[in-house]
């Protein structure tokens, strides 16, 4: 685990970059029970044992995506966590704004350039001795070409792929310090007041996300599958389902978008 380049981004916020970890959220994790800082924010060239949601991998060639994760201590309610996912989303879907891009959120934390997957966030939520803490983790693709997306099995897509060029080692550093601290400029105000904060937030949210209005296949915890169309999404980041004879209301699941 080699220390390639270390960020200030001000306000005690800092980015450490890596060669290879196993995985930045379970570093920020470890480095959180030990008394880490607010902000303390770490990305790698390559994960050996990437974590994404519901327990899956997250697999990736050195140089082939973004790997980014930043430790939180918040002082709102753990019933708002869901606020820190909100602002890492809308902090990737600007990032790659800010390269000519459009991509939207597909609930609850991926998003989409047209109908394929772009970007991936993991938020894990714990105790240390100190306080409560989140770890927020993002991954963008970006080098990956057509083979290395096919193998994945869903349909995906990369910077590379949307531009026709790599990005070079330069271009990714320049990408990382953007989100980083696009993400701390909307996290910050939550910190600050978050009632006002969190309703900007979550309307900007709403506006960037696919899956509202979407009629969609929710696939739940327990294996229950219901089908219907998405009425809100709920300010503890519940998606709202009408389905013929209710309305339910989804914490978490998988979720397909129902194409016409």
């Amino acid at each position: 685990m080699e220390t390639l380049a270390r960020a200030d981004l001000g306000g005690g916020w800092t980015l450490t970059h890596f060669d290879e970890v196993p995985s930045t959220n379970a570093e920020l994790v470890r480095l959180a029970q030990t008394g880490a800082a607010e902000g303390t924010a770490l990305s790698a060239d390559h994960q050996s044992a990437g974590k994404g949601r519901l327990g899956r991998s997250w697999d990736d060639v050195s140089g082939s995506s973004i790997l980014l994760s930043v430790l939180l201590r918040p002082n709102f309610s753990v019933n708002d966590y869901f606020a820190a996912t909100c602002a890492m989303s809308l902090a990737a879907v600007e990032s790659l704004q800010a390269l000519g891009i459009s991509a939207a959120i597909k609930w609850p934390n991926d998003l989409l350039v047209g109908k394929e997957k772009i970007s991936g966030i993991l938020a894990e939520a714990g105790e240390a001795h100190d306080g409560r803490y989140v770890v927020v983790g993002v991954g963008i693709n970006v080098n990956q070409g057509h083979g290395d997306l096919a193998v994945l099995g869903r349909p995906a897509t990369s910077l590379r792929e949307i531009t026709g060029r790599p990005l070079a080692a330069d271009e990714r550093d320049a990408l990382r310090i953007d989100l980083l601290g696009r993400f701390k400029r909307a996290y910050e105000p939550l910190q600050e007041s978050f009632a006002p904060a969190f309703a900007d937030l979550l309307g900007r949210y709403r506006a960037a996300c696919a899956t509202l209005e979407a009629f969609v296949r929710v696939e739940l915890s327990d294996g229950e599958v219901i089908s219907g169309q998405v009425l809100d999404i709920s300010n503890q980041g519940h998606l709202l389902v009408e389905l013929d004879s209710c309305i339910r209301s989804v914490s978490a699941g998988d979720v397909e978008h129902l194409y016409s």
